[in-house]
């Protein structure tokens, strides 16, 4: 593996990852730890139905043993059936990451968004986050906003996935609430295709 940033080491460099228990937020979890920084997850509960995905993210952040922490947030809203999206979330979650990062002393905040998610979701597209990294200099904060995985597609994360040892069994990114993946939702189709 590579550093996930160009041009420089990622050896000890002190970070805040957004942690969803989704694969690319996982994948990158394990990523990250490989390439030697030292990781705090952040994991957020703002009413989404799929609770699950925060069990899988701290079932994934003890294995690894990173310091994780949970942010509790009003019901952001959206994730119904009839619409996947939940209106401004990465900002509000990558605004949460910033703010730790800050008070932490971390220099980096770091989101999963890949390739596959920027037709569907306009928060996980390169304009987007160009344009949070501008707004984060520009409020006079020393971090740096990364989305590393901005160019890969899910097929690539799955394969790194398998690569870095992820237990895929213990993923979560269906949108229901439900015991068991529902395995027809969009995230399902995704992450079947991804990891087959």
């Amino acid at each position: 593996l590579g550093p996930l940033f160009k041009g420089g080491s990622m050896i000890n460099r002190y970070l805040v990852h957004l942690l969803s228990g989704g694969l690319d937020s996982v994948t990158m979890l394990y990523d990250l730890q490989a390439n030697g920084c030292r990781i705090h997850a952040l994991l957020v509960d703002y009413g989404q139905p799929h609770v699950k995905e925060l069990e899988m993210a701290r079932y994934h952040a003890d294995r690894l043993g990173v310091i994780h922490s949970t942010v509790k947030l009003p019901n952001l809203g959206g994730l119904t059936e009839g619409d996947w999206i939940v209106p401004n979330r990465n900002m509000i979650l990558l605004s949460l990451a910033i703010n730790r990062a800050v008070l932490a002393g971390a220099d980096t905040v770091t989101i999963g968004c890949n390739a596959d998610d920027s037709d569907a979701f306009p928060d996980c597209r390169p304009y987007f986050i160009a344009n949070m990294k501008v707004t984060t200099r520009g409020a006079g904060l020393g971090v740096e906003v990364c989305a590393p995985y901005l160019e890969k597609h899910k097929w690539e994360i799955g394969a790194l996935a398998r690569d870095l040892g992820v237990d895929t069994s213990k993923i979560w990114t269906c949108y229901k609430g439900d015991a068991n993946p529902c395995g027809e939702c969009p995230a399902c189709l995704k992450f079947n295709d991804a990891t087959k």
